[in-house]
């Protein structure tokens, strides 16, 4: 099969722990993979971006127990766990000296940016997303991710072209069960507005997006997530397969 690689499975199979890595890598074997720049855009926003925040908090005490610290009063939701699983990983590799940390967080920048297009065949590139369109920047030695003002009404990608391509795709999902009643009300308003399909909007309909960049781009087409709770549905109502790691030992640990 060939597999679109969703944004939860490029993080965890660059940051993830042996174990996860390991179910990532046995769910791939034999197949082709692909992603594309609407999941590089996720992955900047998500993983990237934490490790830039995460170096930014490093920085103002050069403690690694100070460091933990500031994650836990300063970065919340699924950021704080990735960025304690990020620093977890950066200091595995190396000593609590501070100059030897800040050299690894920097190879580590340029990693977690190469590592994303490995074992890659193809980056499909039907959204033009501009959050893809950026790499860390240094200002004074610190750090930093261009911003992308992604709002409605401001075309900064052709997330509007792409959804003019699929309009049957997004009928169909508005007609089937199991599907986010979020991304059936978006779909429903885009029918007067293409605007809807912008700004926030787009994030809501992220899996879906990567859903049919892989029926549209792909000759055996399927997607790999972890989420198969939200990408089952999705899958299953524009026919395309998905392939999803064994991660039942998480329930035992």
């Amino acid at each position: 099969m060939d597999l679109l690689l969703d944004t939860t499975i490029q993080i965890d199979r660059i940051t993830g722990t042996r174990k996860r890595q390991s179910a990532v890598k046995e769910k791939l074997r034999g197949n082709e993979l692909f992603c594309s720049t609407y999941v590089l855009g996720e992955y900047y926003s998500n993983i990237v971006n934490d490790l830039v925040t995460l170096y930014g908090l490093f920085l103002m005490d050069e403690d690694p127990a100070e460091t933990m610290k500031r994650i836990t009063e300063r970065v919340f939701g699924r950021s704080q766990s990735r960025a304690i699983k990020l620093f977890a990983n950066i200091l595995s590799i190396c000593d609590s000296d501070a100059e030897q940390i800040k050299d690894t967080f920097l190879l580590y920048m340029d990693l977690i940016q190469d590592e994303f297009y490995a074992d890659v065949k193809e980056m499909l590139d039907t959204t033009q997303c501009a959050r893809a369109n950026r790499k860390i920047e240094y200002e004074e030695g610190v750090p930093f991710l261009p911003a992308v003002s992604c709002a409605k009404g401001n075309k900064v990608c052709e997330i509007c072209s792409f959804w003019k391509d699929a309009t049957a795709e997004a009928e169909k999902l508005v007609e089937v069960d199991g599907i986010d009643e979020k991304i059936k009300s978006i779909f429903k308003k885009a029918r007067d507005s293409e605007q809807e399909y912008q700004g926030k909007n787009c994030w809501t309909l992220g899996d879906v997006i990567i859903s049919v960049e892989a029926l549209k781009g792909l000759e055996n087409p399927g997607v790999c997530s972890s989420n198969k709770k939200d990408f089952q549905p999705i899958c299953d109502a524009i026919g395309i397969g998905l392939a999803v790691p064994d991660y039942s030992w998480k329930k035992h640990t």
